[in-house]
């Protein structure tokens, strides 16, 4: 019964973040759903490397490849 709960509320926060409706809730089972699958942005790209130099370094030479 509990995990049919955690369910319903993970996938409610699915539909709301697919209906584009800003979170109505504060549960983490219902953030879980809202969060997951979302574009991380520049934020969550840049994490991985130790500047923002190496960054614009990899992201040039990516863009260049990806032209040919």
């Amino acid at each position: 019964m509990l995990e049919d709960f955690r369910e319903r509320r993970y996938q409610q926060g699915r539909r709301d973040r697919d209906a584009g409706l800003l979170p109505r809730l504060e549960g983490s089972i219902y953030m879980g759903g809202y969060l997951q699958g979302r574009p991380e942005g520049l934020d969550g790209i840049v994490q991985y490397f130790p500047s923002i130099e190496s960054y614009l370094k990899w992201n040039s030479r990516t863009t260049k490849n990806s032209r040919m």
